[in-house]
């Protein structure tokens, strides 16, 4: 094991210790963690997991391993039986070489696994949609995926909608158009982005359960797990009230202690927003709705926070509304011939391919088979860190979302002249000018081209300067 200990400043009175407990594939622990804080946040600090793709950009294939990873080792509770190319995809990750990547990850969908009774996933948060769907996509036969999302779509009633521990304002909703989601013998895995109080998920069981009271045993899958002695206390006593079995399986485990200075910390890294005059740099859109069947497409209405209703189409292979394995294989076909298409609009030229809100997976599978081996995937984030220890660049930009303009969000990690091109993926757009302040602040960065893909509405067909 590289490092056992780290200690994260949070100011100039606190810091924060981390102990790796386990880490059985010799993970880097800047590379699975960093502290954070936020503006006007009640917690003292946020774990980010940097092998997300939420705080840099990574090799498309990185943040499809990781999940991959957790999927192996969750196969492995259940059979008890280590596949030998669980080794293969720690090694390819940690070489941080894409070439490994690209073969690790075309070993496994060469043959995928499958279990009974089926497993049902269940993606909380942004960030763990993204590798919920991973971990999901491992597996075949009657395996489905459900994506939460913040979107109040009030069309369809939600099967389960639960408070979003961080942001207060915000409640997570699971829309699904398979209403027998919950009422077999499947087994419930629910996946989230990493472990510190708990709260999301205990709440998340709960609801299940009260629902479904027949359901005994879930399990949790994490990137890292940093629950302290009370907190692992409540998912027990948790299990005991209900009579069931919470499984946690993670890639790291940490133990996490906040301590007191003895001296001050000078330059404290503090993130700052990118400023710079605005290249000329070329815009373009364009559509791939001409290429989804419309089995795949949902339309729906969605209310937003100042109760204005909007008819919008949803792609089902986000997984919201569920995912079948079978719909799932259907959709990495399209991915691939969805990124072979784009290649007739870009070079090879390294460049920045930026996933917006809960929109990141496909993006992901996307990039995959652009043109150029330069490519790094990032997806934006709603939280605004101030100080950060993040190993990486701490240079950002702010944009108003494009789906609901009263929500701010960031990328973090961007280098002025680092990319010659950028590619925006967005799920829906009612109008190009929804994106424009994302593509305003993009044009800091000085590529010299942008080309925002929309996938389920309109065509674009307009250049901008």
């Amino acid at each position: 094991m590289s490092h056992v200990s780290k200690v994260f400043p949070l100011d100039n009175e606190q810091q924060v210790e981390v102990k790796v407990v386990k880490n059985r594939f010799d993970f880097e622990i800047d590379e699975m963690l960093a502290i954070t804080q936020e503006e006007q946040s009640d917690f003292p600090f946020i774990p980010v997991s940097p092998c997300l793709g939420y705080s840099r950009g990574l090799y498309p294939e990185h943040p499809l391993l990781i999940g991959l990873l957790l999927g192996f080792l969750y196969h492995e509770s259940l059979t008890g039986e280590t596949d030998e190319r669980i080794h293969n995809i720690a090694k390819a990750i940690n070489s941080k070489n894409r070439g490994k990547m690209i073969q690790a990850l075309n070993t496994v969908e060469a043959n995928k696994l499958g279990h009974y009774p089926p497993t049902r996933f269940l993606g909380l948060s942004e960030r763990a949609v993204n590798l919920g769907q991973s971990i999901f996509s491992l597996f075949e036969d009657d395996v489905m995926f459900l994506a939460s999302t913040r979107d109040k779509i009030i069309s369809h009633p939600p099967l389960l909608d639960h408070d979003d521990i961080v942001d207060p304002l915000e409640r997570l909703f699971f829309y699904t158009k398979d209403k027998d989601f919950f009422d077999n013998d499947e087994r419930i895995a629910i996946i989230d982005n990493h472990l510190l109080n708990g709260l999301s998920v205990l709440n998340l069981i709960k609801k299940i359960y009260d629902k479904y009271p027949e359901r005994e045993t879930f399990t949790v899958l994490t990137p890292i797990d940093l629950r302290s002695a009370s907190v692992k206390e409540a998912f027990s006593s948790l299990e005991k009230s209900l009579n069931i079995k919470i499984n946690i399986i993670s890639l790291m485990t940490f133990n996490v202690e906040i301590q007191e200075k003895d001296n001050s910390t000078e330059n404290l890294i503090q993130n700052q927003l990118l400023k710079n005059e605005q290249h000329e740099t070329k815009v373009q859109y364009h559509s791939l709705r001409n290429v989804i069947n419309d089995h795949f497409i949902v339309k729906a209405q969605n209310m937003l926070r100042d109760g204005t209703i909007h008819d919008n189409p949803y792609f089902i292979s986000t997984g919201r509304f569920t995912l079948t394995g079978k719909e799932q294989q259907i959709s990495e076909e399209l991915f691939q011939r969805m990124g072979e298409l784009l290649n007739d609009l870009l070079d090879d030229s390294p460049k920045l391919v930026i996933g917006v809100g809960e929109f990141l997976y496909i993006p992901l599978q996307i990039a995959r088979y652009l043109p150029g081996k330069n490519i790094n995937v990032q997806g934006t984030t709603r939280f605004n860190f101030d100080l950060s220890t993040l190993k990486h660049s701490n240079k950002k930009i702010s944009f108003m979302s494009p789906l609901e303009r009263t929500i701010t969000h960031y990328l973090y990690n961007l280098n002025i002249d680092q990319y010659e091109e950028i590619i925006v993926f967005v799920e829906r757009l009612r109008h190009k000018t929804e994106i424009d302040d994302l593509v305003q602040q993009l044009k800091i960065l000085g590529a010299k081209s942008i080309l925002v893909i929309e996938m389920t509405s309109i065509s674009f067909n307009e250049d901008r300067y």
